[in-house]
Order: structure tokens, then sequence, then C-alpha cells
């Protein structure tokens, strides 16, 4: 029994509607003018009309290109703008353009458009044409075609930008237009769905018809259908890459510990190779519950991968621990084998499905999923099909969903090293971004997280260089709690500039970031380095253990301490779980790591680590000096909250320092081809001094700072042009003086807002649902020096003074205040 337990609030907060959307310090900063302020250059007239000749040539050339008799026929374009495409400028473009957009990229900054009016089309050659004869220096202003100069460039979506990244396997994604409502892409997907059918090609979509996946032994399959349909709007690989265990050096003839089983132990599935469910640890783990796509069996794992990944889930760290001769099983497993072998294709379709499925049927809440799609994301892109659908899938069960952010190939790493380009101790860590000194042949971009890592509602992990072993490894990491060479970072860079112009500065948010934690995963070259993992014991080659390294085997050891929180909080929503792991996240390296002191590779440090490695000691205990709560509620759009959190008198006079720790994480519905309202609903939180809510939420907000540099998680200043994040976290220190006389309270502000530029459904969503989140606070009691005492009551004082109950109150069903 755990001494000082989680606790949970349940009182009701206050509550107001409406609240001060604009701020009073920091005027806000001009907007970029939709009109360039000088006259066009000759250089743009002249780039302008030869985009258009092209545009038109390469129109021409597509439909000469088609092979089958599509019974409908219909153009996209993509226009890359200087500025933000806003409501505004939509309006334009539709009316005066025909130019109905689908699809807003590079902070809505790249749109591509449906042509749904010929005749209005027309208007957009002829304002071309009007904009390129100007005379030099001519001002285009208050004319009729004066928004063609926010256009950086613009073109046809030919055959050639409807394919992703290929692999030359038989297994294909298809991503739709979503544009039914329009007849001429009704007609034509329902002729692609006869053609592929006619052809005896394998294929597999949602109820939507948005996704398809496809499976034919046809190598030039994929040109004929960029070729011929223009519905598609992007057809990819569906060939998963991953990471198989290597040879241990010394054979080991027996397992050597023994397994304790509880009955109460919630379900893991494992989306992988299968798990051999004859290995002597997984007796009585791994459940009847299971899937299989390949043909083969469940219970038969070839590669070994999702075996190693089963044992890390199931076991945890104690694995890694030799004196443990009895390990206590942290879940049980439901296998869902989606791939046999290296390189094999996975059906997305079924994927999505059967995790519903899992769910719903066995009530299955935790999918890990140590795979990922090819190659990495681009700088700055949009977030992307399959993780756009297990973000949904989140929203709309409780479940989660822990994905590692893939690895960067140790083919790639050997040749850059034999190619003597790559000095291990030098280039870390500018291999992943700008990397100094120059290494040919290596893009940094290449480094970036893999599909579907981006993914919001699910955790994202990256890798750690350790092993758990106290030896002295020849890794090619500097440091064992350093990211590892392989592990990846995240895509979004809003120092790039985008189609010639700087992005402004409130459209870079610092809580925004993949992964969301790190963990061990070993390190590259020697396989001492690697991490040992369970293998099947009929493999000659590594009998009981075998070593590998990757992000595959930090996510599932991120996935075994989701199982053993759930286990020991079985009615916490998952969000909850989700905001109790990143709470408890420290740096790996501490904050100040040697190779990251600069402030580039500062910024390299978080996007490789995110929020941090759990603290495992804090994953359940607090202590008499430290209490940890969480406000688990939901929030009605445009509303205000607050709760009041009461603190013993002893903190108006003491030297020591609080310490306060907030992460806040919500689930939401995320909105498909809109880079920036993504994520179309603002929920951030708080601490300010005590005042009645009406003056927290209609006056300047400076008056009511706990601390200067303490306000609001999530600033929603310029809501329109920023991306939100709906993970957030704050860490500050407070004394006695930040309290105010004789009141040793303090308020603890909900605030929930949302895109207005967004369709008229999504708008209609935001404010006719409640939104779900989860709100963890930790609190300890710091000493001022060495000779300081605690006063070791903080965690009953809270508890008292505030309400807070045993979640083991809650779940056994007692009558609980709460709820917004």
């Amino acid at each position: 029994m755990v001494e000082f337990p989680h606790l949970i609030y349940t009182r009701q907060p206050d509550k107001i509607k409406g609240f001060k959307k604009t701020r009073g310090r920091d005027p806000e900063k001009k907007e970029n003018n939709l009109e360039s302020e000088e006259p066009i250059s000759e250089v743009k007239k002249n780039r302008l009309s030869r985009k258009l000749g092209e545009f038109i040539s390469a129109v021409d050339a597509r439909l000469k290109k088609k092979t089958l008799k599509v019974p409908s026929n219909f153009d996209l374009i993509q226009i890359d703008f200087h500025t933000t495409f806003d409501k505004g400028l939509e309006n334009h473009f539709y009316s005066t353009y025909g130019l109905e957009p689908i699809e807003k990229s590079n902070f809505n900054r790249n749109v591509l458009f449906n042509i749904i009016d010929d005749k209005l089309f027309s208007s957009f050659a002829d304002h071309i044409n009007s904009i390129s004869n100007l005379k030099p220096n001519e001002d285009h202003r208050k004319k009729p075609f004066s928004k063609i100069a926010l256009i950086s460039n613009f073109y046809l979506l030919d055959s050639k930008n409807r394919k992703g990244v290929l692999s030359g396997k038989d297994g294909y994604i298809l991503s739709i237009c979503e544009i039914f409502q329009h007849r001429k892409a009704s007609v034509q997907l329902e002729f692609l769905l006869d053609f592929l059918q006619s052809q005896n090609i394998e294929i597999t979509f949602n109820r939507e018809k948005t996704l398809i996946f496809v499976k034919a032994d046809n190598p030039k399959l994929d040109q004929v259908l960029v070729d011929n349909f223009d519905v598609i709007r992007l057809i990819s690989s569906a060939r998963v890459p991953l990471i198989k265990p290597g040879v241990v050096a010394t054979p080991i003839r027996t397992y050597g510990f023994e397994v304790s089983i509880s009955d109460d132990l919630p379900i893991v599935c494992i989306i992988d190779t299968g798990v051999q469910t004859s290995i002597e640890p997984f007796q009585n783990i791994v459940t009847p519950i299971a899937i299989d796509h390949t043909g083969t069996a469940p219970s038969w794992d070839e590669a070994g991968h999702g075996t190693a990944v089963a044992g890390c889930v199931a076991f945890g760290t104690d694995f890694f621990d030799n004196s443990k001769k009895v390990i206590e099983a942290k879940a049980k497993i439901a296998v869902l084998k989606v791939i046999h072998a290296e390189n094999d294709d996975l059906n997305i379709v079924a994927l999505l499905d059967n995790i519903r499925e899992l769910n719903l049927n066995y009530d299955v809440r935790i999918f890990n999923i140590s795979l990922n799609l090819p190659g990495s994301k681009s700088y700055n892109a949009p977030i992307g099909r399959l993780a756009y659908e297990l973000d949904k899938l989140v929203y709309e069960l409780d479940i989660l969903i822990i994905n590692s952010v893939g690895n960067y190939s140790l083919n790639d790493l050997d040749t850059l090293m034999l190619l003597g380009e790559m000095d291990l101790n030098l280039h870390y860590p500018s291999f992943f971004y700008k990397t100094s000194p120059e290494i040919e042949f290596h893009i940094c971009e290449l480094t970036n997280i893999q599909e579907p890592s981006e993914a919001m509602n699910i955790i994202s992990v990256g890798a750690l260089a350790g092993n758990f072993e106290n030896g002295v490894t020849d890794g090619i990491t500097p440091a064992k709690e350093y990211p590892a060479y392989y592990t990846r970072k995240f895509h979004m860079d809003p120092s790039i500039f985008i189609n010639g112009k700087k992005l402004k500065d409130t459209q870079d948010n610092k809580h925004l970031n993949k992964p969301d934690l790190v963990f061990e995963g070993g390190d590259y070259i020697s396989s001492e380095a690697a991490m040992e993992v369970i293998t099947n014991p009929l493999d000659p080659n590594s009998p009981y253990y075998g070593r590998m390294a990757g992000t595959s085997l930090a996510a599932p050891l991120i996935t075994s301490l989701v199982a053993e929180l759930l286990k020991a909080y079985p009615d916490l929503n998952m969000t909850s779980i989700k905001a109790l792991l990143i709470n408890i996240a420290e740096p790996p390296a501490g904050k100040k790591p040697p190779h990251f002191e600069s402030k580039e590779s500062k910024q390299i440090y978080r996007k490789l680590t995110g929020h941090g490695r759990p603290n495992q000691e804090r994953l359940f205990d607090n202590d008499n000096n430290s209490v940890t709560f969480i406000i688990e509620d939901r929030a009605v759009f445009d509303e205000f909250y607050t709760f009041n959190l009461k603190f013993p008198d002893w903190v108006l006079t003491t030297k020591n320092k609080i310490e306060v720790t907030g992460t806040l994480v919500y689930k939401f519905l995320p909105l498909l081809n809109n880079h920036l309202a993504y994520l179309p609903l603002h929920i951030s939180f708080g601490f300010f001094k005590p005042v009645d809510i009406t003056a927290l939420s209609q006056q300047d907000l400076k008056n009511f700072q706990l601390k200067s540099d303490v306000s609001w998680a999530e600033d929603h200043f310029g809501v329109e042009d920023r991306i939100f994040s709906n993970v957030q976290k704050v860490c500050f220190n407070l004394s006695s003086h930040h309290f105010e006389p004789n009141n040793p309270n303090v308020s603890i502000a909900i605030r929930c807002y949302g895109k207005s530029q967004i369709p008229e459904w999504a708008a209609r969503h935001l404010k006719e649902n409640l939104h779900e989140f989860s709100l963890v606070v930790r609190l300890k009691e710091v000493k001022k020096n060495k000779k300081s005492k605690l006063s070791d009551s903080l965690y009953n004082d809270i508890k008292l003074l505030n309400d807070l109950h045993l979640i083991s109150d809650l779940e056994a069903g007692s009558s609980l205040e709460g709820g917004i």
C-alpha cells in the first residue's frame, strides 16, 4: 500500500461565461499587410507570367497522359502565399476565381484549391496577365488584381505531386480528397473503386471512403492511379521498416526469472509482428485476444520484434535488474499482428477498425505501436493521415496510444562513419540540426520524427542511449543519459522562412513538441551497447535473449509505466494517465548538459527529449513534504473557471519554497487539412492570486500574477495564427512573499476558447460539446539551504484544507462533489 498516494480534487469550481480575449501587456504587433507596400518587382511579374504558362501546359499534359476512360475530370491548383491565408483571402479567392480551398499547410501559407468554376477561374489568368503587364514601379494596390501580389508560387497538382514516400513494394495507402459534395469527385471515386475491383486488386477502405489500402502485385499501379484519378490526393507506401533483435555474445540456456501475475492487470495491445506465446515468461500473460493481418498466426513472431516489445511492456524496467528472481508482471498482452516480416505492408484501414473493436469488445485501453511509416517528416509539415486517424480514435474512445518516433538508419550511420565524414563526438548534437562541420551526403531533415508520432492525442516516445547496464559500452552516443544518435527530433521549425517570409514571433509555441517523453532504448554499433531483450528460444542464433536498440524499445517501457498507473487508478481517464506521466518527467541529462550549452543546442535538446524522462520514484508515491492531486473534468466553450487551492498558514512565514509543477492535457477532435486549426480547441491554465472570478476573468491579469513570469501556461493571443498545444507544463517556485498578506490561497484558473476561422460544423462542435481535460498539480516543499528544516506536513495539510480524496474512494463510488 502506497503511504502517500495521489489525490483527486472534487470541489466544484466557480465559473463564468465569457472572459477578456485581449491583453494589456505587450501591445499587439501589426499584422502583415495583405497587400505588399512596395510596387511588385519585375522579377516577380516575370515569374508569375512564366508560372501561368507552365500551369496551362501542365493541365494539357495531364489530360493527355490519362489512359483510362475516367467519366469526369477536374484540376487542383497549389498556391503558395507570402502571408497566412485567412478568412478574408479565402472569401476573395472563392468569389473572384472560383477556387475552393481543400488543404492548408505550412502555417496555412500553402493552399491546395479545387477549381470549381471554370468561368470564374479564367479571371485568375486575366489578373496574372494584368499584374505582369504593369509598368515598372506602377502601383498595383487598390486594383481588382491586387491580391495576386501575395502569391509566391503556383502550380498544377500533377502526378508527381500526388506521390508521397514510395518503397517499390506492392502495398499503398491512398488518401482521397474530401470534396464529395461535387459530383465530379464522387463519380470519379466510384469509378476508382470499380477499377481496382475489376483488376482483382485487394482493397480495404474506411466508411467515408477517404482512406484506401491497396495491395497489388503490379509495380506500375501507382503511376496508373496518379495519372488518371484527380480525386487521389496522395499515394504513399504502406511499408513498415523495423529492427530485428541481434545475436547475443554469450548464449543463455534459460530465462532465469519467474513471473508473478496479479488478477487485475490491465491489457495492453501490442501492434507489431506478433508475439511468440510459447515463451516461458509469457505463460498466463498473453491473453487469447489476438488478431492477425498476415495470414500466418499472431503467436508466430518470426521477426522477433513484437516479442521483444511485449517483454518490455510486461516486465518494464524490472527485467533489466539481474538481482530480481521474481518479476511482477505489469500488464497482460493482447496481440494485433499487422506485419510478419521487415518491410511488410501495413493495412492502416484494418488497423484502425481493430483498435476500435478491441476497445469496445474487450475494454483494451492501452495500445503500443513501435512501428512507423517510412520517411521523415519534412520541416513544418502538417500532421499526416495515419496520425490524424489515431488522434480521432483517442478522442472518441477512452484509450491511450504510445508510439515510437522512429529510428535513423543504422546502415546510413555506418556509411557516414566508414566514409570518414562523421566524428561522433564533434558532430553531436549538430548531427540533428544545422550540422557543423558539414557532413557530405547528410541532411538534418532526415533526423525528423516519422509518422504517426506527430499525432497530438497520443504519447510519442524518443530514446536515450542507456541500456540499464552499469559497465562501460562502446556505443556511439557521448553519454548514456543523452538522446541516442538514432532517435528523432520534432519537425516543427518556426525559424524557417516560408515562401520567402519569416513567421510571426507569436506563431512559435514553446509547449508544442514531440516526442512527449524519452526512455532508455540502448545504443548502436556493438551488441554490448544495445539493450537485452526477450527472444524466441527456438531461434538458434539468439536463444532466450537478444540485443537490439531503438525507439521501438523506449516506447513499450513507457507503455509499461502507463499500465502500472492504470492498474493503480483504473477509474481515471486516460487523459489523466498521460498528464501524470508528463508531470513526473525530468530532463534526462539535467537542465544544463555539457553538449547542449548553446542556445541552438538547447532547442535541439528540447526537440529530442520533449518533457523528459519520467521519474519512476514519483510514479505513485509522494511523501510528507510533497503532494500530487488531479483535477479531472470537462469544460464548456467560452467559459472561465477558478479552483481555489488553500495552503497552510505556515507558508506565509516559512523561508522554504514551494515548488509547483502543473501539467494540463486535453484531447480534441482534429480538423484535417488545416495546419493552423488542426487543433481548433484552446484550453489553458494558470496560477493566480485569490481574487473574485469576475475580476480575474475580465480585468488585466498583471495585477493578479503571483510572480511576474507566472501567467497562463499558453497564451491565446493571435488565436487564428497560432498552433495550439494540448499538453502544457509549468514549473516554478513560490516563496512566502508571493502570497497575499494573511491569505495563503491561490486561484487555479482554466479557460476554454478556440478558432473561429474553421468550417461551420467544426465551430458548432466546439460550442455544443463538453471538452475533457486533466490537470495534474504537484506541490513540494524545498529547503532554503541544507540547514533548513522541512515542515513534514505539506501532504496532510493540503489534503485536509482542500478536501482532497483518495482516488480509490472515487473508484469505490463514494458521493463526492465535482464536475464543471
